[in-house]
């Protein structure tokens, strides 16, 4: 088993209101992100790795372009996102500091679905 401190994480104290503890693997980055309150983060997309966000704390607006437009839809403790590789954002409109996690990897375009739903093998 590994344990890693949370000191021994990449700490990321940016601009526009996010701190963010990075936890750097071979294969996968994971991150505790807290997004301030009042704040919004730079538009932004990946052009090869997937993102995957859950939100643990708060409420914020998700934003993201398609089909030429803006969408927004707010997205509170509980949700999910996946912002694909198109453009995106996040606002935090609240007085509260909204925590969530993001996991990114680089995809294969292999389905590994079964694979991780039946790999748990219970010890005598």
């Amino acid at each position: 088993m590994k344990i890693i401190s949370q000191e021994k994480a990449k700490f990321f104290d940016s601009p526009e209101g996010r701190k963010a503890w990075i936890y750097s693997f071979p294969e996968y980055e994971f991150q505790y992100d807290e997004q301030q309150p009042h704040t919004m983060l730079k538009w932004h997309h990946h052009e090869k790795i997937w993102e995957t966000i859950y939100i643990i704390e708060g409420e914020l607006v998700a934003r993201w372009k398609e089909d030429g437009k803006i969408r927004e839809q707010i997205v509170r403790a509980g949700d999910l996102i996946e912002p694909g590789f198109g453009s995106h954002t996040f606002e935090n409109r609240s007085d509260k500091i909204v925590k969530f996690i993001a996991v990114k990897f680089v995809p294969t375009g292999e389905d590994k679905k079964d694979m991780i739903e039946k790999d748990k093998i219970y010890d005598n």
